[in-house]
């Protein structure tokens, strides 16, 4: 049901905190968050101005989150790369954090035609150490 806090919160704001419980997701896939992905995780948490108590709760109770997807294809496309960022922080891209970047990018409104080529293009440009501009280039 969540706090009265998250009752008045922005939409925007909710946005960013369904987007860190996303990452959050795909970090704990594997059964574990490591220290680098804790790390990625609280980046990304001080770039969504997200405080600490927020990132605890939201890493002890991530069903009271739900995804909500950004309006337009540019942010919802660099959501998705920095789901892939989060995938490969520590190098590996297991197979379950594939598959369920596969399922949010079509949450996030990616053709499932276009899928599978704009997932291996973010995996190979985000393991290349390529900027988030130079990717959004290849897949917009």
């Amino acid at each position: 049901m969540g706090t009265i806090a998250q009752l008045f919160e922005s939409g925007e704001h909710s946005s960013k905190k369904g987007m860190f419980n996303n990452l959050v997701m795909i970090a704990r896939v594997d059964g574990k968050i490591d220290n680098d992905e804790i790390d990625l995780l609280n980046r990304f948490a001080e770039r969504l101005s997200l405080t600490s108590e927020q990132v605890k709760e939201i890493i002890e109770n991530p069903n009271s989150y739900p995804m909500i997807p950004p309006v337009n294809k540019r942010e919802r496309l660099e959501r998705f790369v920095q789901f892939v960022q989060m995938t490969n922080v520590d190098g590996v891209i297991d197979p379950k954090e594939e598959a369920l970047i596969g399922k949010y990018g079509i949450a996030l409104g990616i053709d499932s035609e276009k899928l599978e080529n704009i997932e291996q293009t973010v995996i190979n440009d985000v393991k290349a150490g390529a900027s988030m501009d130079d990717i959004l280039i290849k897949v917009l």
